[in-house]
């Protein structure tokens, strides 16, 4: 290039092109040529060279798409382009069928918009249509596929002649087919009542108990679908397992079942791909988050979190379990300016009014939680002043509850945490205070993270700081029994 410029960018495609002009090669060959320096020189995946090398943005792609398609309100978005493109590594796996219209908006063959690491992700049925398609077009022959104008036309293929009354007769029946379904009202209110009412339920019964119904609901849900329904009701069955399925994640985590955990979000999400939700990808999202932060993954747990916040849903889901999340996340890699970010862009959006009502309340965490995840991320950053005063607000607020709407798991774990910000300002007096009555309760029954952090707790009382203190050391043998005794 004659000068220095971004890979892949405008001006390096306006300078490929000049270089391809300068060779002698036709404007109807230049979109192919570009493609392939695009993919083998700018390591751009082949979905978004081709774009590129059309010179679409997303949204004309998009456009483009639904011209195609014949139907200017098919309803394909610049964004679910881009979710194609960022397919396998995240977002959407596109279909074959949309890889098709894709390649007829770029010029191209749909073979084409497929790299290795696309063939190795995707399903054996496409596979297999891959294989048995004719070959897809390579990007240096001598005479590339044609260019697609700036507005798509559609091309018209010849079919062998038929008698006139052939053409569409079957129509009719096709459309029938649309009306016939194995689900009615009544089955999709009762699934939704469930799921609401488990949500709710979780913070006072026990969590096996609310998982193994949570799996009934999602088997039913899943049971309906390999059934025909009308196209609302297929998405509403969609939403209910990814909703079902998150809440089952969550649930498995706190029991320590982080393996499963996993397993049920990537469910819960593959179910979002084709709700085509953006709550349905915030509720999987703030599960994932979760888990991956209790099973040890704080920097990818921060990174769901702050994926989950691109999927704009109005008042539905706040966005404050998903920033405090992030802030949390980044926390465990004691990322200071990343978690006081997160918790300023929290503190500024901040309803102390908010409680947690509504379908989603399982998500909408309440304020005794919310304060807690702002303080534990403080904490972790040596912000011990700051998180011991959201403590306090959490305690607070945790107190002001109704029994009904406190989740037990809450007592222990401000108390942990308090203690633990004591400590830091050098207040082993403080700190047993806290701890002194959590070690009156059986923490048998609590969530996985309550004995973790009892184990954090006693590894902090018997550092180098408080190795001599008597107090210190009673304590950190009494919190260890009862993390010993909890597992067993």
């Amino acid at each position: 290039m004659s000068r220095q410029v971004k890979p892949g960018s405008k001006p390096y495609r306006a300078q490929l092109r000049d270089r391809l002009a300068a060779l002698g090669f036709p404007e109807a060959a230049m979109p192919a040529r570009v493609a392939e320096n695009l993919i083998v020189e700018c390591r751009i995946p082949p979905r978004t060279a081709w774009r590129l090398a059309s010179e679409l943005s997303l949204d004309v792609a998009a456009h483009h798409y639904n011209a195609v398609t014949g139907d200017p309100k098919a309803g394909m978005r610049g964004t679910r382009i881009w979710e194609y493109e960022q397919w396998p590594e995240r977002g959407v796996r596109p279909t074959v069928a949309a890889l098709r219209v894709l390649a007829q908006v770029y010029g191209t063959g749909w073979k084409s918009l497929l790299g290795l690491r696309d063939l190795e992700q995707l399903p054996a049925k496409d596979l297999a249509e891959y294989h048995a398609d004719e070959p897809a077009p390579v990007a240096v022959a001598a005479a590339p596929e044609p260019v697609v104008p700036a507005h798509p036309v559609r091309t018209i293929t010849r079919v062998e002649p038929r008698p006139e009354e052939e053409f569409g007769a079957g129509a009719l029946d096709d459309a029938i087919l649309l009306t016939k379904t194995n689900v009615d009202d009544c089955q999709l209110d009762d699934l939704w009542s469930d799921v609401d009412f488990l949500g709710s339920a979780y913070t006072r019964t026990a969590p096996e108990s609310i998982l193994g119904q949570l799996a009934v609901v999602e088997e039913r849900a899943s049971a309906l679908l390999k059934g025909r329904q009308r196209p609302k009701q297929t998405q509403d069955l969609l939403l209910v397992g990814a909703k079902s399925a998150a809440m089952m994640a969550w649930i498995a985590g706190d029991l320590g079942r982080y393996r499963l955990s996993r397993e049920l979000n990537s469910a819960a999400w593959l179910y979002t791909q084709y709700a085509d939700d953006f709550l349905a990808r915030r509720w999987v999202r703030t599960s994932q988050a979760r888990v991956a932060f209790w099973s040890g993954n704080g920097v990818e747990s921060a990174k769901l979190a702050a994926d989950g916040l691109n999927y704009h849903v109005g008042g539905r889901l706040t966005d404050a379990p998903l920033i405090l999340a992030e802030a949390r996340g980044w926390s465990s890699v004691q990322a200071e300016p990343q978690v006081l970010d997160a918790i300023a862009r929290w503190t500024s959006i901040e309803d102390p009014d908010l409680g947690a009502g509504g379908e989603d309340r399982f998500f909408n965490i309440t304020k005794d939680r919310r304060h807690y995840m702002a303080g534990t991320s403080l904490l972790s950053v040596g912000q011990a002043s700051a998180a011991l005063r959201e403590f306090t607000t959490a305690r607070e607020a945790y107190e002001k509850l109704s029994l009904e709407n406190r989740w037990e798991a809450m007592d222990p774990m401000i108390r942990i945490d308090t203690g633990r910000a004591h400590l830091r300002l050098d207040d082993l007096d403080g700190a047993a205070a806290q701890l002194e009555p959590l070690l009156a309760t059986d923490v048998d029954k609590q969530p996985d993270m309550v004995r973790s952090m009892l184990k954090v707790l006693a590894t902090e009382l018997s550092g180098p700081r408080w190795r001599t203190a008597p107090t210190a050391k009673n304590l950190a043998e009494a919190l260890l029994d009862a993390q010993a005794s909890a597992r067993r």
